[in-house]
């Protein structure tokens, strides 16, 4: 058996999607060379969690990886197993590429952070694999990440109280938000934006704690607080949340690159997002948010490339993007 290994230094403290799309670099590469990927533990923030850390592998606590059919172990599981590797069967790299086919038992990534997205020379299949596995943000399609069987049921019975048709709604804030998004998340302008459909209820939740839609139709996580009692981590509410949205009867979201958090088998385009640009783009202040909910199509699962929405542009762009800007922000 060959073993991949992603050994860093610092483990940054962000949030779960961010952590889960860095986890599915590592799958994806292991899927590729045909090695069994030792999973390590990921920090995750507490800005997402009343201020405490978690360290956690994620696997099978936030969502489960079967459909993925990467064989892996995780990081205390190996250790053992590793003190009885020969130096001379372990290859030691830092961001380079390694050829698939090499004979060493174990290859290590020796990084000096766990943000694998910065690494510079991933095999470009890798990329690709990683976005098809994780989707969010990357590529608007249903990822093969699935939700465990604990938040499938907690969700599942949320879902079973709410009167259908049910619309579920996602708004994200305070990190990602700019005045004009603001703006179109007033609870007016939300309302208005939704009758366009024919809904009986409206599950919304949000990373603004403040927020709050007062609607006879529209629901919270505090409207099931018998449902949610054993619930303390907030991840673990987040993820709950996410399966609500996605497996409602039409699916809103905040950004045109936010699909789908989990595997889902209706494979109906029935989602939306407020504004029509990307979660990266989020601090564009002066960009319309439509005046009608943007509909969002999935991608051909097999195209090689990401929606150019997401496309890096060069610095010298960005800078004149910037001036840009501030001179329509002097003038308006």
């Amino acid at each position: 058996m060959k073993y991949l290994y992603y050994k860093t230094l610092v483990k940054h403290g962000e949030g779960l999607s961010d952590r889960r799309s860095c986890l599915m670099l590592l799958l994806a590469e292991a899927k590729l060379s045909n090695r069994i990927a030792v999973i390590p533990k990921f920090k995750l923030g507490s800005q997402f969690n009343n201020g405490k850390n978690i360290e956690t592998y994620m696997v099978n606590e936030y969502f489960n990886i079967d459909k993925l059919n990467v064989n892996y172990i995780f990081e205390e599981n190996f250790y053992e197993i590793e003190k009885n590797i020969s130096q001379n069967d372990i290859l030691n790299i830092k961001d380079k590429g390694f050829a698939y086919d090499c004979d060493k038992i174990l290859v290590i990534r020796n990084l000096e952070n766990d943000s694998f997205w910065s690494l510079k020379n991933l095999n470009v299949n890798v990329i690709s694999l990683a976005k098809l596995y994780h989707g969010v943000g990357v590529k608007f399609i249903i990822p093969l990440v699935a939700p465990t069987e604990k938040i499938k049921n907690i969700g599942d019975e949320i879902l079973n109280q709410l009167e259908k048709p049910v619309i579920g709604l996602h708004l994200r804030r305070t990190d990602r938000l700019n005045k004009k998004l603001d703006e179109s998340m007033g609870e007016k302008t939300i309302i208005n934006k939704l009758n366009n459909f024919k809904y009986n209820s409206v599950f919304y939740c949000s990373n603004d704690q403040n927020y709050k839609i007062n609607n006879n139709k529209f629901y919270s996580n505090n409207d099931f607080k018998d449902t949610l009692q054993f619930v303390k981590d907030n991840y673990l509410l987040f993820c709950i949340e996410m399966y609500v949205v996605d497996n409602c009867d039409i699916s809103v979201r905040t950004f045109n690159d936010s699909s789908p958090f989990y595997f889902i088998d209706n494979k109906t385009n029935k989602n939306y997002s407020i504004c029509d640009y990307s979660m990266h783009g989020s601090n564009n202040r002066f960009k319309n948010i439509p005046k009608k909910l943007n509909k969002c199509d999935y991608e051909d699962y097999n195209k090689e490339n990401r929606k150019t929405f997401t496309k890096r542009r060069s610095i010298i762009l960005r800078v004149i993007k910037l001036f840009e800007r501030k001179i329509k922000n002097f003038t308006s």
